[in-house]
């Protein structure tokens, strides 16, 4: 259960909150994630780029036999990756998404990420496309390369975090709406905070095609509660209404049996996964993350 909290007074306009974020992610990618990124996610094979004379320390079993019979001396085949990257960030836009304690919702956290993965695309010259999902898939951008698609890409998540989430998340359905309109291998990048812990199936679908990265977004008020009083909450999912007592509700250790119940899952469904805390800057453990996946 959790607040859905009174909107802000205020918050940036749309096309002010994209070019913020644009700043942000070109800030982030110049502290060298745009390299990590290019590391982390791997093209569909390699191809012959040219030939050239064999140093100390080449793989003998690179060598040109023909080249080399030809100049009388040892020559090596170089090749390079096949790129050919196509990504595709898909964001939960459902109501528990609008929840935020602090300055930011986890929804504007989310905006941030997707923002970050897009034009990290466009620096490596991969295409990147757009799934929007609650209870049905809201938006879907096929993938495409280019600048002006990444801009278009972040419009349309910062417009749903600023119109309000809302409806329960069903990744089954998203992933069952993946399949059906992208038939070839890419990168998925899942940005939800998994409350609905019926993921492991799914995820197990979508990891036999495509290479899979979740990112689960938490606030720190769904893990830290004050020891005593009552609460009204309002699940934001739902609607439900519950009076709990603050004593008894022992948040702590159900978050941390939440933790490792998504650990566990997203290990048996064979998905690599960041925790991100709405609270704390990600930048950092976003570099170790895909630093640690590269090696």
């Amino acid at each position: 259960m959790f607040f859905k909290p009174k909107p802000p007074e205020f918050r940036p306009p749309v096309p002010r909150r994209v070019r913020d974020l644009e700043i942000a992610s070109a800030r982030l990618i110049r502290t060298g994630f745009a390299g990590d990124y290019h590391s982390a996610f791997h093209g569909r094979g390699i191809e012959f780029a040219q030939v050239r004379e064999y140093q100390p320390g080449d793989d003998i079993r690179t060598i040109d036999w023909n080249v080399t019979a030809r100049h009388g001396s040892p020559y090596v085949k170089e090749f390079v990756e096949e790129r050919d990257l196509t990504i595709i960030v898909a964001v939960d836009v459902s109501g528990s998404m609008g929840f935020g304690s602090v300055d930011w919702r986890k929804a504007d956290i989310a905006s941030e990420l997707a923002a970050v993965f897009a034009f990290s695309a466009v620096q490596n010259a991969d295409r990147v496309g757009l799934l929007l999902f609650s209870d049905n898939v809201r938006t879907f951008i096929p993938p495409r390369r280019g600048h002006a698609h990444a801009q278009m890409i972040v419009r349309h998540v910062v417009d749903a975090a600023v119109r309000g989430c809302d409806g329960n998340a069903d990744i089954d359905h998203a992933a069952m709406f993946l399949d059906r309109v992208n038939v070839h291998r890419a990168v998925l990048i899942v940005i939800s905070d998994f409350l609905d812990l019926n993921f492991e199936r799914p995820m197990k679908r979508l990891v036999r095609r495509h290479d899979v990265v979740a990112i689960a977004v938490f606030d720190p008020r769904e893990e830290r509660f004050p020891a005593r009083g009552l609460a009204r909450l309002r699940d934001a999912e739902t609607g439900e209404l519950r009076l709990v007592d603050l004593a008894h509700a022992d948040v702590a250790r159900r978050a941390s049996q939440r933790h490792q119940q998504l650990e566990r899952r997203f290990r048996s469904a064979g998905v690599d996964w960041l925790a991100v805390d709405t609270a704390v800057p990600y930048d950092r453990e976003l570099l170790r993350f895909f630093r640690e996946r590269t090696r």
